[in-house]
């Protein structure tokens, strides 16, 4: 007899895009600690499209075929166009923050609330999006057709 080598369970492609979508927001993270981009605005703008590619990668993971959801009435531009507004709030309390009309330990604080929430819907909305739509794959017989 054989070993059969035990297959681990493959990494969804989503969280994939996910987990590479956050090393690159962590780059540019560092790069800003260390001086290397010292402009704040150009910086939040890295982020924001880094954050809109994973939204709408994972939105297109979603409703391709073969895909966790298989037969879906997941609405990407909804989703997408939430995750934008979020954004735009994000930027818009960034610019206070950088002009100085708001303290920067309130910008701080109301920068991690808004991104936290949107965290939390998009993993939400995924899982729910996943669960709600996602069916398990029957195996079928194949053999020979008789009449």
């Amino acid at each position: 007899m054989r070993n059969r080598k035990t297959k681990m369970l493959p990494f969804p492609p989503a969280l994939k895009l996910l987990l590479r979508g956050y090393l690159i927001m962590g780059f540019i993270l560092l790069m800003a600690h260390y001086r290397i981009i010292p402009h704040v605005p150009f910086l939040i703008f890295l982020i924001t499209v880094v954050s809109i590619s994973m939204v709408f990668g994972v939105g297109y993971l979603l409703v391709t075929a073969g895909k966790p959801v298989r037969t879906s009435s997941f609405d990407v531009p909804n989703t997408t166009l939430f995750f934008v507004k979020g954004i735009m709030v994000l930027y818009f309390i960034s610019l206070l923050g950088e002009f100085g009309i708001l303290p920067r330990v309130m910008t701080a604080l109301f920068m991690l609330g808004v991104a936290g929430i949107l965290v939390l819907a998009g993993v939400a909305s995924y899982v729910y999006e996943v669960l709600d739509r996602a069916r398990p794959v029957r195996a079928v017989k194949c053999g020979p057709r008789t009449r």
